[in-house]
C-alpha cells in the first residue's frame, strides 16, 4: 500500500480542502441565486409565451417588447421574414434530444430550431473543459407574419474575460500560493527526513554518527537536532561506562574465583570440594552471561565468517570431553556453512542449550541441518516436555521450568533468555516446542551466508 510522506500528506490535505471550500462555495452562490440546471433554458411555456405576445403585437411593438423580455441571461431578437443571416453553415437539430422535447410539443410547427453556438463566432475563446457547459443556446421560432425570433439564452455561470467562472481565478492563485507553501514547508521538512536516517544509524557501541547540518531552518528544527546530539553522547558515554563496569567486574570476580579455587584444594571432604567448584564455575558462567547479554543488547557482538559444521561439531566434543550427557546425531558432511556471527556467542547458546537439555532431559541430542536456506541447530531431551502454558514464559529472564529455586534442580532460569537475545541479537529466531515421542525441543534458525556475485 502507499505510504504518503509527512509533506505529501500536508499537501493532499491543503488542495482538497481548497477545492472543497472553492466549490462549496460556487455552489452555494448558484443554488442561493436559483440558477440551477434546470433554470439554465428558458421554459418552454416562457418561450411560448413570448412566441404568442411577439406575434400578436405589431411591427413597432415588437422591437419595444422584445428589449422589455430581454435580460442578462435572454436576448431577443426580431428578424424579417427571408433574412439569411438566420440561416447557419451548420444546422444542429437539437430539437430532437430529450431535454429539448417540451419545446417542439409547446411550439409545433413554429419551431425552426434549437442549436448551441460557437463563441468563437463572436471571438469569445473558453477552455474546452467548460464548452458544454457554458456555450449559450439558440431558440428560432417563426411568427404569425413570417417574421423571426431569435431567442439568445446565455449560461447564467458569471464568467470572466477569458470565459472562466467568477473566483476560478482567485482559486488558481490560492493554489499557486498554496504550492509555493508546501515547497517552503517540504524544505523546512527535508532535514527531519535526513535527521531520522542519520539516527537509525546510530551505534551506541560504535563510532558517533554526524547528524545533518542545519542552516537558516527554524529553531524547533535546529533545537531537535542538537538534542539528538546531546542523546547520541549521553548513550555512548552511558554504554562506555555500563561495559568498563562488567568486565571489571567481571576481572576481579575471576581473580577473586581463582583464588577461592586454590584454597578450595585444602577442603578436605571431597564432597564439599566438589560442591564449592561447581559454585564456583556457576558464579563464572553467571558473569559471561551477563556479558554477552549486555554486549547483545546494544549490538555490540563480534561480526566473523564462521563455518557452523565446524564450530558445533568441536563444541560437542569439548562438551563431552568435559563429562556432559550430550551427542551430535546429525551434521552435513563433506560441507561447509556459512554465517555471519560472534563465535564467543555461538559457542555459549549451544553450552546453555545443551546444559538445560542435561538438567531437564537427562540427554542433549544435537543436529544441524539446512532448510529454506537457513542454519537449523535443534536441541533434543528425553525430558517430561514443557507445558504449553509455559513455553513463551521460559524466554523471560530467572524463569525455570523446574518450579523450585534449588541448584541442585537447575540453574537460575537466565539459560534461555540469554540464549534468545544472544540469537536475535544476530539475526536468528528460537522456536520452543515438545517432541511427539516425549520431550522438548528447541530449534535456532540462522541465516546462511550468501556470497555476492559479479
Amino acid at each position: 500500500m502507499l505510504r504518503l510522506g509527512l509533506s505529501a500528506r500536508i499537501l493532499g490535505i491543503g488542495v482538497t480542502f481548497l477545492l472543497t471550500a472553492w466549490i462549496a462555495l460556487i455552489a452555494l452562490y448558484y443554488w442561493s441565486n436559483g440558477l440551477s440546471r434546470i433554470s439554465t433554458y428558458p421554459s418552454a411555456t416562457q418561450i411560448l409565451t413570448v412566441a404568442d405576445v411577439l406575434s400578436d403585437a405589431g411591427p413597432q411593438a415588437r422591437g419595444k417588447l422584445a428589449a422589455a423580455v430581454s435580460s442578462s441571461v435572454l436576448t431577443v431578437e426580431i428578424k424579417p421574414p427571408g433574412d439569411a443571416s438566420l440561416e447557419p453553415a451548420t444546422r444542429e437539430h437539437m430539437q430532437d434530444l430529450p431535454e429539448f422535447a417540451d419545446y417542439e410539443a409547446a411550439l409545433g410547427e413554429r419551431l425552426i430550431s434549437i442549436r448551441r453556438l460557437d463563441p468563437a463566432e463572436n471571438g469569445v475563446r473558453r477552455p474546452r473543459l467548460l464548452a458544454g457547459a457554458i456555450d449559450p443556446i439558440e431558440f428560432r421560432i417563426r411568427l404569425s407574419d413570417g417574421a423571426i425570433a431569435r431567442l439568445e439564452t446565455r449560461t447564467p455561470f458569471i464568467v470572466t474575460l477569458f470565459g472562466l467562472p467568477a473566483g476560478m481565478g482567485a482559486g488558481l492563485v490560492g493554489t499557486l500560493f498554496a504550492f509555493a507553501a508546501f515547497i517552503l514547508l517540504h524544505r523546512e521538512i527535508r532535514p527531519l527526513t535526513k535527521l531520522a536516517a542519520a539516527v537509525d544509524r546510530m551505534d551506541p557501541s560504535g563510532e558517533p554518527v554526524e547528524l545533518p547540518r542545519i542552516s537558516a531552518r527554524t529553531p524547533e528544527t535546529v533545537a531537535l537536532v542538537k538534542a539528538f546530539e546531546r542523546l547520541q553522547s549521553r548513550l555512548q558515554s552511558m554504554i562506555s561506562s555500563r561495559f568498563a563496569l562488567i568486565s571489571g567486574v567481571q576481572h576481579d570476580v575471576r581473580s577473586f574465583a581463582t583464588r577461592l579455587r586454590l584454597r578450595i584444594d585444602h577442603i578436605s571432604d571431597q564432597t564439599e570440594r566438589e560442591k564449592a567448584v561447581r559454585d564456583i564455575a556457576d558464579m563464572i558462567d553467571l558473569l559471561d552471561n551477563a556479558l554477552l547479554t549486555a554486549r547483545a543488547g546494544v549490538g555490540a557482538l563480534d561480526e566473523e565468517l564462521l563455518d557452523l559444521v565446524t564450530l558445533v561439531r568441536q563444541e560437542i566434543v569439548d562438551l563431552e570431553t568435559s563429562g556432559w550427557n550430550v551427542t551430535l546425531s546429525s551434521v552435513p558432511q563433506d560441507r561447509e556453512m556459512l554465517v555471519i556471527a560472534d563465535r564467543l556467542a555461538l559457542r555459549r547458546i549451544i553450552a546453555n542449550l545443551v546444559d538445560n537439555a542435561v538438567k531437564y532431559g537427562q540427554i542433549a541430542n544435537v543436529a544441524l541441518n539446512e532448510r529454506d536456506n537457513m542454519a537449523i541447530i535443534s536441541v533434543e531431551d528425553k525430558g517430561p516436555g514443557i507445558a504449553e502454558g509455559e513455553i513463551g514464559l521460559l524466554l523471560e529472564p530467572f524463569v525455570r521450568s523446574e518450579p523450585s529455586r534449588a541448584r541442585k534442580t537447575g540453574g537460575a532460569g537466565l539459560g534461555l533468555a540469554v540464549v534468545r537475545n544472544l540469537v536475535e541479537a544476530q539475526g536468528g529466531t528460537i522456536v520452543i516446542g515438545n517432541r511427539s515421542e516425549g520431550g522438548a525441543r528447541i530449534e535456532l534458525r540462522f541465516p546462511l551466508f550468501e556470497p555476492q556475485k559479479g
